[in-house]
């Protein structure tokens, strides 16, 4: 009786850590099968992500394509403006010089012409200061 009964345990041990191992490589295979639909869920979220940034990049390049040709066609349709800037000729009726104008930089593309102002005062009273600060340095006393 002691050993049938021992036998009936051992065969009772032996069918439980079948059992057990059989699960352990159930748990395992569904852990993995886990973090594959997991990648795959995320790769989804990332595609989509992608594609609505494709969308919205297309979009903004057709704009801006758009804008530019639009531009293009108005530009031809305006008269261009004139290149040089004529200066007046005044008479020297006063010792005080006059701002004049000159022109700087033009660009035909943008429509756009960049004037710099020659002998303006204010640029005289920064060369003014300038002066006098360098006179009195060199006025200092040494004792």
């Amino acid at each position: 009786m002691a050993r049938s009964e021992l036998e009936e345990l051992r065969n009772q041990r032996a069918q439980l850590e079948e059992a057990t191992q059989s699960l352990k490589k159930k748990q395992k295979k569904l852990e993995d099968n886990v973090l594959i639909l997991e990648e795959r869920v995320i790769i989804e979220e990332l595609d989509t992500q992608q594609k609505q940034l494709q969308k919205k990049v297309s979009t903004l390049e057709k704009q801006k394509n758009d804008l530019a040709s639009k531009l293009q066609s108005e530009t031809v349709k305006a008269p261009k403006p004139p290149k040089k800037i004529k200066k007046k000729k005044q008479a020297p009726t006063s010792k005080k010089k006059v701002p004049s104008i000159t022109e700087a930089e033009s660009e035909e593309n943008d429509g756009v012409t960049i004037t710099a102002i020659v002998n303006h005062p204010a640029e005289k009273q920064k060369t003014v200061n300038k002066s006098k600060k360098q006179a009195a340095k060199k006025k200092r006393f040494f004792f």
